[in-house]
């Protein structure tokens, strides 16, 4: 049995425990009446929360994709004001129609939302919806009326939900446990969807993004509701009635159009939505549909960024040369684009011409030192050319601006202990297998590297609070 299915398989079996009806007889517990959600309380759901979807999900945390869904989310919170907590945004390798925002500023995104996302408006507005929900902290109120229960209950609960369809909790345990009785207070209420998107549109005009990216986020939505008839969508059963929804956001756009819409550069969303779909779908289904689109004789002037979706289903088939000169087109109709230099330095590094990627890297390097994406394949390309040591020094800053991404730790800890700093490579090792939801492993890292420590060590303490951490959130 692999890990996930085990991780399923305990999940489902908790939920069960807890929360279904059996033989006739009443579940264990019964909610206390509602009170209030601290914000340590919610802290410790959200890690309790991340850690089971890093062991149940695949996270899609490439350098690009990350700063790209971060930076938008930057963009709405700035106009949301002060929040109780960091938010990090996820992607998670999932083809169901989901988003979903957890506690402690916790935002995901499945790669099958995106995929139904034509523009970067459709996609800010499920983000901006979702920032609504938790900096109104609505998942706090929705929890507290569950009464008093654990982080690992809460957790799981959550998980359930955000599982859906797609995880061994099938539609009928988690339509079952809501029936039962906790998990129905986490659907949020007529009034939190509307607060969510009254927030959203504000938001969106002042943006001036046009709120009918909204209406027609929620038509899809619909039009999904309708197709999966047997099954509610995970993300309906959280978000219910975009009928209603569709009514009120455009009463709200009769009664208060927006002043100024601008027209929105959609380069870096298609950009965005390319990649995630050469990570997340069958290369060989979406090739022959990219090629024909290619072949039309006004696409290139109409529709470049099919040409750069064709450069990355060729690269995931490793067919190199194919993915340069798809790309190459793409770079001739934005030539000021430097990402895509990027993208040409990562199709040479992954062929093997390391010395004609490092050079790509540098370059742009010399331009944009800040740029985490290109930082991340120059360190990649330096290791490679054996230049180890300046590798692992862009690696430690980028982990600073990229806390969460667990390759960087990866490739830390193995330079790190080759260099002959042990103690140093197994913490990062440590942090490597955390971040990628095994903590048995990390923990065994983190007992080798405190083997080499003493405490008067700087990196003593380092160690010993994320050994601490690793086995307060096992315990929860």
């Amino acid at each position: 049995m692999n890990h996930k299915t085990t991780v399923r398989r305990f999940i489902a079996c908790i939920l069960c425990a807890v929360f279904i009806l059996g033989n006739g007889t009443a579940p264990r517990f019964s909610p206390a009446p509602a009170q209030a959600f601290t914000i340590g309380e919610e802290r410790e759901v959200g890690e309790k929360l991340l850690s089971i979807i890093r062991k149940e999900f695949t996270l899609l945390d490439d350098p690009d994709l990350t700063e790209y869904v971060t930076t938008l989310g930057r963009e709405t919170l700035q106009l949301a004001g002060p929040q109780f907590f960091d938010y990090h945004f996820f992607i998670i390798d999932n083809k169901e129609f989901n988003a979903f925002a957890a506690p402690s500023g916790l935002i995901f995104f499945h790669s099958g939302l995106i995929d139904l996302c034509d523009t970067e408006g459709e996609l800010v507005s499920v983000l901006s919806h979702e920032i609504g929900h938790a900096a109104s902290r609505h998942i706090a109120d929705r929890i507290s009326k569950s009464g008093k229960v654990n982080a690992t209950t809460t957790a799981l609960m959550l998980a359930g939900l955000l599982l859906g369809q797609g995880g061994a909790l099938s539609q009928a345990v988690v339509t079952g446990s809501m029936a039962g009785g906790l998990t129905a207070n986490l659907n949020f209420s007529r009034q939190d969807e509307e607060e969510a998107d009254r927030l959203s549109y504000k938001w969106m005009q002042e943006e001036k993004r046009d709120p009918a990216d909204m209406v027609n986020m929620l038509k899809k939505m619909r039009r999904v509701s309708r197709y999966h008839r047997k099954q509610v969508p995970t993300y309906l059963l959280t978000h219910p009635e975009p009928e209603n929804r569709i009514g009120y956001i455009e009463d709200l756009i009769l009664q208060d159009p927006p002043k100024k819409i601008q027209a929105q550069d959609e380069f870096a969303y298609q950009r965005f939505k390319y990649r995630v779909q050469a990570l997340t779908r069958d290369t060989q289904s979406i090739l022959p549909i990219l090629k024909n689109k290619a072949e039309e004789p006004t696409t290139l002037q109409n529709d470049p960024m099919v040409f750069f979706g064709l450069s990355q289903a060729y690269l995931a088939n490793r067919d190199y040369p194919k993915a340069e000169e798809a790309l190459q087109k793409v770079i001739r109709r934005f030539p000021d684009k430097q990402i895509l230099k990027t993208d040409l330095g990562r199709i040479k590094l992954e062929a093997g011409e390391t010395k004609g990627a490092l050079e790509i890297f540098q370059e742009i390097y010399k331009l944009d030192p800040n740029g985490v994406y290109n930082a991340y394949y120059l360190a990649k390309a330096l290791q490679q050319d054996g230049e180890a040591a300046k590798a692992v020094l862009i690696y430690e800053n980028l982990s600073e601006r990229l806390p969460t991404y667990a390759k960087l730790y990866q490739e830390i800890g193995r330079i790190r202990a080759a260099l002959g700093n042990k103690a140093l490579g197994h913490y990062n090792l440590g942090l490597y297998h955390y971040y990628e939801g095994s903590s048995l492993t990390a923990r065994y890292h983190i007992e080798e590297a405190l083997k080499g420590l003493t405490e008067k060590d700087p990196l003593f303490a380092k160690v010993k609070d994320l050994k601490n951490k690793i086995i307060r959130i096992d315990k929860m």
